[in-house]
């Protein structure tokens, strides 16, 4: 086979592909035979479109429609990621953790912290699944769901290329956590982020809030090209126990609360080695009011000279402020609250006389 009946055979290939529909989707094998002949024959340029150049081009519109299906990346040198789950608690009741890396020491470290917290009085939880973290195992994965899922339940199936069978990933523990649990995620939680909440939310153990997820529930082969580069490519597909999918497709929240992936970048970042509550939790700032005159002292004195002096305050330029976490707790206060006040809402009117209002009877609360 030579190279141009090679090209043609690769472009053919990506004409049967499934992208979003474009012109060449359209004509059949026969017309982009004759495109790719006419082209190399009559174009203006056509000492351009060498062997080479068609076989980079044929590669490029896979990998374009393949999307993160398969891509050539830069072999990345062997480095100690930084492991670590950022964990504490937002309130007495209200725990939040994020998992940096998704290796298997972090398991270890989820248990601890999930352990200390709910030791501490902490019942609900929110698992940050936000991180752009490189793609993992999902046997990681499935140790993560063991902290929340009961022993024995079907988590998720492996299959790979051109196997009829699949591997069945099963929860081998009792749970660590069994309070209410709330997941973040976002276009760049990665596979097992991804994985992780749609088994929760298929099991119906969490709720979902972010923006929707790419859809690379897959594992990852890599294969070297030449000094310095690599292919990477989905070998095996993620299935939930009815053997759907979401590979492609995404995952969909159930509360769609947007936020700036820069944006959530920087809170990322500033506190990896601290605390997110600055970025949740809104500052009040120094007014003079009746407190203030009773202490004998004025918060507004120091902003007023600096501004005078034209200098700049730090209410100037307030912080990034993290709206999917707040959404998240301002949803799991509202939940426990409705949970703690039942209501009798009395739907029996009584009869009213024409011409006169209707009595309106009021919401009586109900003790428990």
């Amino acid at each position: 086979m030579n190279r141009l009946v090679f090209s043609l055979l690769v472009a053919s290939t990506l004409a049967n592909a499934s992208p979003p529909p474009a012109p060449v989707d359209q004509i059949s094998q026969a017309s982009i035979q004759t495109a790719f002949r006419v082209l190399q024959r009559d174009y203006i340029r056509r000492e351009d479109l060498t062997i080479d150049q068609l076989n980079r081009a044929a590669l490029q519109g896979l990998l374009a429609r393949l999307s993160f299906g398969a891509e050539i990346v830069k072999q990345a040198p062997a480095a100690k990621a930084d492991q670590r789950v950022i964990a504490e608690s937002l309130t007495s009741e209200i725990a939040y953790f994020r998992p940096a890396t998704y290796s298997t020491s972090e398991v270890a470290l989820m248990e601890t912290k999930l352990r200390s917290l709910e030791d501490k009085g902490a019942k609900h939880a929110i698992l940050d699944l936000r991180t752009a973290a490189a793609p993992g195992e999902f046997e990681v994965a499935a140790s993560l769901l063991e902290l929340f899922l009961p022993r024995g339940v079907l988590l998720f199936k492996l299959r790979q290329l051109g196997s009829d069978d699949a591997q069945l990933l099963l929860s081998r523990r009792e749970p660590i956590w069994h309070g209410t649990l709330v997941a973040l995620v976002d276009s760049e939680t990665n596979n097992l982020g991804e994985t992780i909440a749609t088994v929760l939310r298929n099991q119906k153990r969490a709720l979902i809030l972010g923006s929707p997820t790419k859809g690379a529930t897959v594992r990852y082969d890599t294969v070297a090209l030449e000094q310095g580069w690599e292919l990477r490519f989905a070998r095996a597909e993620m299935l939930l126990p009815d053997d759907s999918s979401v590979f492609r497709k995404g995952l969909q929240p159930d509360f769609l609360i947007a936020l700036k992936p820069e944006t959530k970048r920087s809170i990322f970042a500033q506190s990896n080695n601290g605390t997110i509550k600055p970025f949740v939790f809104e500052q009040a700032r120094g007014r003079f009011n009746e407190a203030a005159l009773v202490a004998g002292n004025n918060p507004e004195l120091d902003d007023y000279i600096k501004r005078s002096n034209g200098e700049t305050l730090g209410y100037d330029k307030p912080a990034p402020r993290d709206s999917v976490v707040q959404r998240a707790m301002d949803l799991i206060r509202s939940a426990e609250h409705l949970s703690h006040t039942q209501l009798r809402w009395d739907s029996k009117a009584e009869p009213s006389t024409p011409g006169t209002s209707p009595t309106i009877q009021p919401a009586q609360p109900v003790k428990p």
